[in-house]
C-alpha cells in the first residue's frame, strides 16, 4: 500500500530526528549520541570506582563509622566493621538489630548528647563510657552531626566512635608516674637546697675566722660551688615546671607589670610602652619578662629598660630595649651555661618554643641590649578581640 504524501514526511523527519536515515543530511547526530553515551559511562565508572575507594577506607579505618536513624528509635543503619569490632558485634546486621540505648553503660548520657545535638547540632570528642556486646565496659571518644528534616527535628545521626580505653589508662599511668617523679624531685631539691644553705654557713664561718689567704681562697672557690648547686636546683625547678598547665591568652601589659613588680626599682627605671594586646603562652611567660628586665640589672649594667610594641608583617615584635653596654659576643646567647644569665635566656627561650614564639637579639655594642620577642599570626590580638585559642 503506497504511503501518503504526509507519511513519508513524517518517516524523513523522524529519520532526520535519530540520524539514521539514508537520506538525512544530519547523520552527525548518530556520532556525538555516541560520545554523550561514552563519557556517560566513563562518568558512571569513575564514580563507581570513587564509591568502591569511599566504601574501602570505611572498612578498613580502625574507628567507628555509623549512621542512626531517630525516627526509628535511634537503631543503626549503616555500621563500618570497625564499629561492630569495638562494641563486640559479629557483623552489621546484629549491631542493626541492637538497641541503641544498650550501648550506653549509663543510657541517661545518650538522652544528654541527643539535648546537646538538638541544640548545636555537632558533638565532638566526648568521651562516654560504653557498653560492649559482652557486658564489659569502654572509653569511647564520641563525635556526632545531627541532620534535620524541615520541621527542624533530627532525622539522622551520622557519627565516629574511638575506643581511647588503652590510650586513656596509658596518659592515666604517666600522669601518675609524673606526679610521684615531681614529689620525688620536690623532696629531693629542698633537701639539697637545706644542706646547701648549711653547707654555704659554715663555710662563711670559715673564711671569716681563718688568717690564711690561701686557705680563704680555697674556701671562697668552695662557697662558689655551693651557691653553683643552689642556682642548679633553681633551675631545674624552673624548667620541670615549662609546659605544665596548658597555653592560654594573656593581657600582655598586666603580665608584664606583675612580673616586673620584684624588680629593684631603685637601679633600674622602666618603661612599658606597649599596645593593648593578648598573647597566647605558656604559664610561665612572666618569667621570660622578668628574666629579660633582670639582665639588664646583672649584666648590660643599664640604668633605663623600655619595653614596646610594633607589628611587622602581621607580626607582634615585644622588644626589650636598655641603655647599657650592649652584648659584644652573641655566639653563646640562649645557651645553656654554668652562669646566671646562661640559665635565665635559655629558660626563656625553652619558655617561648612551646607555644612556637621566638626570640632574638638585635642591639648593637655599646648601644644597649635590645631583646626581640616574635609572636606569629594567630599568637597575638587585640585586646577586644575573641580569646578563643589560635587554630593549629
Amino acid at each position: 500500500m503506497a504511503r501518503s504524501e504526509d507519511e513519508i514526511r513524517a518517516e524523513a523527519l523522524r529519520q532526520k530526528i535519530i540520524g539514521l536515515g539514508e537520506t538525512s543530511h544530519r547523520k552527525s547526530y548518530y556520532p556525538q549520541l555516541q560520545e554523550q553515551i561514552d563519557e556517560l559511562h566513563a562518568t558512571l565508572k569513575a564514580l563507581q570506582d570513587s564509591e568502591n575507594k569511599y566504601r574501602t577506607l570505611i572498612e578498613n579505618v580502625n574507628v567507628g563509622i555509623f549512621r542512626s536513624d531517630i525516627k526509628n528509635m535511634g537503631r543503626v543503619i549503616q555500621a563500618n566493621p570497625a564499629l561492630c569490632r569495638i562494641l563486640g558485634y559479629e557483623s552489621e546486621e546484629t549491631i542493626l538489630e541492637a538497641d541503641p540505648d544498650g550501648f550506653y553503660q549509663d543510657p541517661h548520657d545518650r538522652d544528654v548528647i541527643l539535648a546537646e545535638l538538638k541544640r548545636g547540632g555537632r558533638v565532638k570528642d566526648r568521651k562516654v563510657r560504653m557498653k560492649i556486646r559482652s557486658g564489659g565496659i569502654i572509653l569511647g571518644s564520641m563525635t556526632l552531626t545531627a541532620l534535620f528534616d524541615h520541621e527542624g527535628d533530627i532525622s539522622l545521626i551520622d557519627g565516629v566512635i574511638e575506643d581511647i580505653t588503652e590510650k586513656e589508662m596509658k596518659e592515666e599511668a604517666l600522669r601518675q608516674a609524673n606526679r610521684k617523679w615531681n614529689l620525688l624531685s620536690s623532696i629531693t631539691r629542698h633537701d639539697i637546697n637545706n644542706q646547701a644553705m648549711v653547707l654555704d654557713g659554715y663555710l662563711t664561718l670559715a673564711i671569716e675566722r681563718t688568717t690564711d689567704a690561701e686557705v680563704r681562697k680555697l674556701l671562697s672557690k668552695a662557697r662558689g660551688s655551693v651557691q653553683s648547686i643552689e642556682r642548679h636546683v633553681a633551675f631545674a625547678k624552673d624548667y620541670q615546671d615549662i609546659g605544665i598547665n596548658a597555653p592560654r591568652w594573656f593581657d600582655l601589659r598586666e603580665s608584664l607589670i606583675n612580673s616586673l613588680i620584684p624588680l629593684d626599682k631603685a637601679s633600674l627605671s622602666v618603661k612599658v610602652e606597649v599596645d593593648d594586646y593578648m598573647i597566647f603562652a605558656d604559664s610561665m611567660i612572666g618569667k621570660v619578662f622578668y628574666n629579660l628586665a633582670q639582665n639588664v640589672v646583672r649584666h648590660s649594667k643599664g640604668s633605663v629598660l623600655v619595653v614596646s610594641t610594633k607589628e611587622e608583617n602581621g607580626h607582634l615584635v615585644l622588644s626589650f630595649q636598655d641603655n647599657g653596654v650592649g652584648i659584644r659576643d652573641k655566639s653563646r646567647l640562649f645557651l645553656r651555661r654554668n652562669s646566671t644569665s646562661g640559665f635565665g635566656l635559655f629558660l626563656s627561650k625553652e619558655i617561648l618554643s612551646i607555644t612556637g614564639v621566638d626570640i632574638r637579639e638585635t642591639g648593637v655594642s655599646g648601644q644597649g641590649t635590645r631583646f626581640e620577642i616574635i609572636f606569629a599570626e594567630g599568637q597575638h590580638r587585640l585586646l577586644a578581640a575573641s580569646q578563643d585559642p589560635p587554630k593549629q
